[in-house]
């Protein structure tokens, strides 16, 4: 293993469940593929978009690399391990290409579905199961700045190819590569404030211009085909005020979608905030309407357990197939 990522991240990783795919690849089987295999729940990327969450796959192409630091984020920060590591410089000879990356991670998923064979699952169908292990999804999400891969165009290419489709969430740095990149099915931008103070305080930026290159990520999405989506994620008593200036990021960009999404108590994010940042979902629930009102957009749908609010600016709600 490449000895770029710390030996400590590393261990770190894998105690939460990583599987680390060569150099900085990481896959990790969502609680949600279970939670469908094993009880039939689903997560709210179903119920809103049609991802059907036991063939939804959850990696990244670079944990250890990020732009950003944030304090909500369940991602290890140098800060949670006491030591530091270059975070935004990938080489092209230090990463995995797109095929074989996807190949991992395609054998990391089947491996954690060993213990979900209805052979020993009783509870678990042999439709369902079959289906798991032929994923039709990729979240290009799970930790790390996925635009700092220098082959994400192959990689969203390559899931095309085997006729998988690209849910791509970015934290809005890297507006070039946005600009540039073959366009996902489904692209996330994440608003986590709502001013360059309280963006700096919670988002605590590497690059000291991340907040002008956000604002330049927020104005190119409009023009980016395919469907677009900004996710607020809300930490109570941090970045939860000024709905109005939330509204105006929105109105620049024009995004197909608005995820109002409060911030979840778990992995390395509890070493930095505690349970009293987790807002409830009636206060997800009352900012998402303060939002629609000053943007326009309607309140689509909502997922209680996952304490999300969906915005459209349509009201008629496609379904990804």
């Amino acid at each position: 293993m490449n000895s770029d990522m710390p030996e400590v991240l590393q261990e770190r990783l894998k105690r939460q469940g990583y599987h680390i795919l060569a150099a900085r690849g990481a896959f990790k089987a969502c609680q949600w593929q279970r939670k469908s295999l094993t009880q039939g729940h689903s997560c709210y990327k179903e119920r809103f978009y049609g991802i059907e969450s036991h063939r939804c796959l959850q990696m990244t192409p670079v944990v250890d690399k990020c732009t950003e630091a944030c304090s909500f984020c369940w991602r290890v920060t140098p800060g949670d391990v006491g030591i530091s590591w270059e975070q935004t410089k990938v080489s092209e000879e230090d990463v995995m290409q797109p095929e074989e990356l996807l190949n991992a991670t395609l054998k990391a998923n089947l491996q954690s579905l060993g213990g979900y064979n209805p052979e020993i699952a009783m509870e678990v169908s042999q439709d369902k199961y079959k289906e798991a292990r032929d994923p039709k999804h990729l979240a290009i999400s799970l930790a790390g700045e996925p635009t700092l891969y220098p082959y994400l165009s192959g990689l969203i290419e390559e899931a095309g190819r085997r006729d998988m489709t690209t849910f791509l969430v970015t934290n809005g740095t890297q507006p070039k590569v946005l600009e540039e990149i073959t366009q996902p099915t489904q692209l996330y931008i994440t608003l986590a404030a709502p001013d360059e103070k309280t963006y700096k305080t919670v988002c605590r930026p590497v690059q000291s211009d991340g907040w002008a290159r956000l604002q330049e990520s927020q104005e190119l999405l409009r023009s980016l085909s395919g469907r677009r989506v900004n996710r607020l994620t809300m930490t109570a008593g941090l970045n939860m005020q000024n709905p109005r200036a939330y509204a105006d990021m929105i109105l620049k960009g024009e995004p197909d979608f608005v995820e109002v999404k409060g911030y979840m108590f778990l992995g390395s994010s509890r070493e930095r905030l505690d349970r009293t940042n987790a807002p409830s979902h009636r206060d997800i629930r009352a900012f998402s309407e303060k939002i629609a009102d000053l943007t326009g957009y309607t309140v689509q749908d909502e997922q209680i357990e996952s304490r999300v609010v969906l915005l459209s600016s349509s009201r008629k709600l496609g379904k990804i197939q």
